[in-house]
């Protein structure tokens, strides 16, 4: 029974590397959905896509409201974690992590500039214009992140990806 876990565990490790590294969009994804989930998901004129929203997406968004706070503590905390040497994981999932906490911060900058823009701009088809390509070009580089994380690359995101680099190289 040993040398069959032996035998599997070259296989474990990397499921498990890649599965943390992808988890960790998850902060990225919440931040997301709660600044312009409903500005996408409600103005569409799609009966199915509002009641997905309601059903699933703004439970998450309620449960991020209710505790920023403690999500803001447990990604600064996971951020210290990865961006320390001492830490056992491996290179690949400090820099996916911190790169996801990076997202993370380039979200709520785009959320809350998008919060202060005038009544008038964020109401009218030009804010919901910018709420969907907002949400949606950052929806898909999680994907695209997630999907190179899944084959085991280093998913490059233009300056994302240099201050993860470098974070990963200091601590």
């Amino acid at each position: 029974m040993k040398k069959f876990f032996e035998a599997l565990l070259p296989y474990i490790i990397p499921f498990i590397e890649r599965g943390l590294s992808i988890m960790a969009f998850a902060f990225p994804f919440v931040e997301v959905v709660s600044y312009f989930g409903p500005k996408v998901f409600l103005s569409t004129d799609s009966f199915a896509l509002k009641v997905f929203y309601v059903n699933y997406i703004e439970k998450i968004s309620r449960f991020y409201a209710e505790n920023n706070l403690l999500i803001f503590f447990v990604m600064v905390w996971v951020f210290i974690v990865c961006s320390r040497r001492s830490s056992r994981l491996t290179k690949f999932v400090r820099f996916n992590v911190i790169q996801a906490i990076l997202l993370n911060i380039i979200c709520a900058c785009f959320g809350v500039i998008f919060t202060f823009l005038p009544i008038v701009l964020r109401e009218s088809m030009i804010g919901i214009i910018l709420a969907n390509l907002l949400f949606f070009s950052i929806v898909l580089l999680i994907g695209y992140s997630s999907l190179l994380i899944a084959y085991g690359r280093l998913p490059v995101i233009p300056v994302v990806s240099e201050a993860a680099k470098i974070q990963v190289q200091r601590g």
